[in-house]
C-alpha cells in the first residue's frame, strides 16, 4: 500500500506515451533531461512515508486494512483529519518550497470532491457513486498519484462551446465504456502521475456529450502529454536551489479514441453536474490554500533571511517591507484556521467552509505578485550581483570576490547562495511559471469577487443596519 521512491520511479515506466519540447519522444520520464528532477522531488516524498520523523504525517493507519496507507487518500471525517490532512500539505509545501502546486497530497482531492456530493450523483446512477467508493479504495491501495484534468483548451471564442472542435467528449458509447476524443490542457504534474481524473466544471454550455466525470490512466493507449517547454536553469545546488528540484511539467492532453472503462465513469451527460464547481472542487480548493499558507511562510523566511545577510534591519522601508511580507502568511493562516473551525459534512465528509477559503485565496492571489516584488526590492543589487562556483574558484578573481562581496556575518559565498535561492524563488523562469500558476489556479480573482459578492452570509450585517436605522427595503424587492 506503501511506495518507496524507487517502487515510484518503476510505476511510471508503465508505456505513457509523452512528446519531449523538442519534438522527440521520451521512452523513461524518470530519466529524461526535462522530468527527471522532478521526479527525484516527488520520489523523495514518497520515501518520506516511510522515514521516521516524517511517516506518521505521510501516512495513517487504514481501518478498512488495519495497515498503515498515505494520508493523501484518507477521507477527512473529522477536525483531526483536516489539521493532519494540512499537515501533510505543509510536509510537501516545505519539501517543493512551494513550487509544486501539485504534489501528491493533492491529487486525490477530485476523488474527495466527488465522494462528498455522491449523493447527488447517486439518483442519476448508483453505479457511478459506487465507482467513486472505489476509486477512491483503488488510489489508497496504489498509493497512487492523481491529476487534475479540468479546464478546456483554448480556442476560437466565436465557435460556440458545444461546436469546439478541441473539447472533450465523447464519440461513442458502448456497453462497457466511453470512448474520448479531444484535448484537456494545463495538466500539471501529469507527467509524473498515475491517473488523471477528468471532471467536466469550468465550461457553461458543454454539450451532453462532453459532460464527463472519469478517471484515466496516464499510460491509456491513445494518450499522448504534449509538454511544454522547460523553463528551469541548469546549474548546481548552490547556483540553482530551487531549480535544481525540477520544475512541475505542464501538459496537453491529447486523447485519440480512449477508451474509458464503465468502472471508471463516475457521471456522464448529467446537467446538474455543470453547477457543483464549488461543491466538488472545496476540498481542493482548501489545499491550495494551506499550500499557499505554508509558501507564504517560505516568503517571509527568505525576506528575513535576505535583511539578516545584508545587515538591512534597522532601515524602516525594510522592516515595512518585511512585516507585511509576515503579516500576509499570517492572514492566510487565519483564513486556513477558520475555514476548518467552520467546517461541514457533505455526505459524511467534512469540508472547510467555502466562505473563508475563497476570501483567503483572493487575498493570496492578489497579493503574491507584490510579495515578490517586496523580495526583490529589499533583495537590491543582490540578485544582480550572483556569481557562478566557477568564477568564486577562479585562482585571480575568486580571491577578489571572496574579499569584496561578504555579507553581515557569512561569507560572501553564502551570500551569494542567499541570494540565487531569492532569484530562484521570485525572478527565474520558472519562478514567473509558478506566479502565473498561482494567479490563474483553479479560480482567477474576478470570479472569486463575483463569488464572495454573491454569498449570502453579508445578510444579517446589512439587516443589523437598516433595523438600526428603521428602514424596511423588503416592500421594494
Amino acid at each position: 500500500m506503501l511506495k518507496t521512491g524507487d517502487e515510484y520511479r518503476a510505476s511510471l515506466r508503465d508505456g505513457r506515451v509523452v512528446l519531449a519540447s523538442d519534438g522527440s519522444r521520451v521512452s523513461d520520464v524518470t530519466t529524461h533531461p526535462q522530468f527527471r528532477d522532478a521526479v527525484d522531488t516527488v520520489a523523495a516524498l514518497y520515501d518520506m512515508q516511510h522515514r521516521p520523523g516524517t511517516a506518521e504525517i505521510a501516512t495513517y493507519q487504514d481501518e478498512g486494512t488495519g495497515k498503515p496507507a498515505s494520508r493523501a487518500w484518507q477521507v477527512p471525517r473529522t477536525k483531526d483529519d483536516l489539521v493532519a490532512r494540512r499537515e501533510l500539505a505543509r510536509l510537501s509545501t516545505y519539501h517543493t518550497f512551494g513550487v509544486f502546486g501539485r504534489p501528491p497530497d493533492y491529487g486525490s482531492f477530485n476523488a474527495l470532491g466527488l465522494l462528498s456530493v455522491a449523493d447527488r450523483i447517486a439518483p442519476s446512477s448508483e453505479e457511478w457513486a459506487r465507482n467513486i467508493d472505489a476509486f477512491i479504495d483503488w488510489g489508497r491501495a496504489n498509493n497512487a498519484m492523481s491529476a487534475d484534468i479540468v479546464a478546456d483548451v483554448q480556442s476560437d471564442r466565436s465557435v460556440p462551446t458545444a461546436q469546439k472542435p478541441g473539447r472533450l467528449r465523447c464519440v461513442e458509447e458502448r456497453k462497457d465504456g466511453l470512448v474520448l476524443y479531444g484535448a484537456k490542457p494545463c495538466a500539471s504534474g501529469a507527467v509524473h502521475s498515475h491517473v488523471g481524473t477528468v471532471v467536466t466544471l469550468l465550461t457553461p454550455g458543454a454539450d451532453p456529450d462532453a459532460n464527463l466525470f472519469c478517471y484515466v490512466p496516464l499510460n491509456a493507449p491513445g494518450l499522448t502529454m504534449v509538454a511544454r517547454e522547460p523553463v528551469i536553469m541548469p546549474g548546481t545546488t548552490d547556483e540553482h536551489p530551487l531549480d535544481v528540484r525540477g520544475e512541475e511539467p505542464d501538459s496537453l492532453l491529447v486523447f485519440d479514441r480512449v477508451f474509458v472503462p464503465s468502472e471508471h465513469v463516475f457521471s456522464f451527460r448529467n446537467e446538474e453536474m455543470l453547477g457543483l464547481y464549488h461543491e466538488l472542487g472545496a476540498l481542493a480548493l482548501w489545499h491550495i490554500l494551506a499550500r499557499l499558507s505554508y509558501k507564504s511562510e517560505i516568503l517571509a523566511g527568505a525576506a528575513q533571511a535576505i535583511v539578516e545577510v545584508l545587515g538591512t534591519e534597522n532601515i524602516p522601508q525594510v522592516r515595512d517591507a518585511v512585516s507585511e511580507i509576515s503579516a500576509y502568511a499570517t492572514g492566510l493562516r487565519a483564513h486556513v484556521l477558520a475555514a476548518e473551525d467552520t467546517a461541514a459534512y457533505a455526505n459524511g465528509v467534512l469540508v472547510p467552509a467555502e466562505r473563508y477559503v475563497t476570501a483567503g485565496r483572493l487575498h493570496s492571489v492578489e497579493n503574491y505578485p507584490r510579495m515578490l516584488q517586496l523580495l526583490r526590492e529589499i533583495s537590491g543589487q543582490g540578485l544582480i550581483s550572483r556569481f557562478s562556483e566557477r568564477q568564486f574558484a577562479d585562482g585571480s578573481v575568486g580571491e577578489m570576490l571572496t574579499e569584496f562581496l561578504p555579507g553581515t556575518g557569512v561569507s560572501a559565498e553564502a551570500k551569494n547562495r542567499v541570494f540565487n535561492f531569492v532569484w530562484d524563488l521570485t525572478c527565474g523562469a520558472n519562478a514567473m511559471r509558478v506566479a502565473l500558476f498561482e494567479n490563474v489556479n483553479a479560480t482567477p480573482p474576478a470570479a472569486m469577487r463575483a463569488r464572495i459578492y454573491a454569498s449570502p452570509y453579508r445578510r444579517p450585517w446589512r439587516d443589523f443596519v437598516l433595523d438600526h436605522l428603521g428602514v424596511d427595503i423588503s416592500a421594494a424587492r
